[in-house]
């Protein structure tokens, strides 16, 4: 019986992980896209995105995890806050070098 509730458990905390990349991707093209109209360079750029990064992770433990992200997650700090952060770094710089020279 033990083996059935962790594999349910596994599956949801697979379609949170899910959930949660797709909320990180999507806005990290924004924030980058963004970043790239409003023609920022180096380190405005960066602390763009780290902005952005922390504000999304922040507002998804508060609205979709309602403060109880050990609820949904087994290691919160590491799948919300590092585990995608390189990906939605590069994402973001993508989208903010791309914007960039559309703009300019």
């Amino acid at each position: 019986m033990n083996s059935i509730n962790e594999v349910m458990s596994s599956e949801y905390v697979a379609g949170n992980k899910r959930v949660l990349l797709w909320v990180q991707d999507s806005t990290a093209l924004a924030f980058g896209i963004g970043a790239g109209i409003l023609q920022l360079e180096s380190f405005n750029g960066f602390a763009m995105f780290i902005g952005g990064y922390l504000s999304v992770a922040l507002l998804y433990i508060v609205w979709i995890c309602r403060l109880q992200p050990a609820k949904y997650y087994q290691s919160p700090m590491n799948d919300i806050f590092v585990e995608s952060f390189v990906r939605e770094l590069t994402g973001y710089v993508m989208a903010w070098t791309f914007s960039y020279a559309l703009v300019g």
